[in-house]
C-alpha cells in the first residue's frame, strides 16, 4: 500500500508549543502541535512550523512552514482560510472547539525496522477533513517523499510496484504480451 494507510480519528487533545526546542530539531519553531488522538487506538501527531512574519497576516502564504497547522484547525473545525493572528499565536476557541472532532491522518512505513524485520511507521504531520476522499494522504505522503521531505519512507513492503496504490493519473498500464506463433514454419 504505497503511501501508508489512512484511517479516521478522533481529537482527544490538542498541545501547542512556542517556540519550543525538541531534543531532535535541528531548529526552533515558532509552533509546535501536540495532537493526542484514538482510532483504532490511541496516538500522537506531532506538527511544527514558523511563520512568514514579513508578509501580511491576511495573505495565506502568512502562515510560511506552520501551513500544516492550519491545515490541521482547517479540517478539524471545518473552516476555510484561517489566517494569523496579530501576536502569531493559536485562539483558545481553536484548541477548545477541536476537541471530539474528527480528521483523517495517514501512517507511513519506515526505514528503521524493529527486531521482526518490520518497519515502525511514522505520522505524517499533514490530515484531512474526516470525509476526504480515500487516498488524498496517500498521495500527500508520496509527493512528500518524491520531493525529498520525507526521507525515511519504507517503499519494500512486500507488494510488487504492479499493486501499488492506484492514483488516477498515475495508472501504470497493464500490456498483454504476444504470443509467439510457430505452427508451420519450419527452421
Amino acid at each position: 500500500m504505497a503511501g501508508g494507510m489512512e484511517r479516521t480519528a478522533t481529537i482527544l487533545s490538542v498541545d501547542v508549543q512556542y517556540e519550543a526546542k525538541q531534543n531532535w530539531m535541528k531548529f526552533v519553531p515558532d509552533l509546535f502541535l501536540t495532537v493526542n488522538v484514538r482510532h483504532d487506538w490511541e496516538d500522537q501527531i506531532t506538527i511544527f512550523g514558523s511563520f512568514k512574519k514579513d508578509l501580511p497576516l491576511d495573505d495565506r502564504k502568512s502562515w510560511g512552514s506552520a501551513f500544516k497547522i492550519a491545515e490541521f484547525f482547517e479540517s478539524a473545525l471545518g473552516k476555510k482560510n484561517l489566517v494569523v493572528t496579530p501576536d502569531y499565536s493559536i485562539p483558545d476557541e481553536w484548541l477548545r472547539d477541536c476537541i471530539g472532532r474528527q480528521i483523517k491522518m495517514c501512517s507511513y512505513p519506515t526505514t528503521k525496522l524493529k527486531d521482526s524485520g518490520s518497519p515502525y511507521w511514522n505520522n505524517f504531520d499533514r490530515v484531512a477533513t474526516a470525509g476526504a476522499p480515500e487516498g488524498t494522504l496517500k498521495k500527500m505522503v508520496m509527493d512528500s517523499v518524491n520531493k525529498g521531505y520525507i526521507k525515511n519512507y519504507n517503499s519494500s513492503n512486500g507488494q510488487s510496484s504492479d499493486t501499488d496504490f492506484n492514483y488516477g493519473e498515475n495508472v501504470k498500464e497493464q500490456k498483454a504480451t504476444p504470443e509467439l506463433q510457430l505452427e508451420g514454419i519450419e527452421l
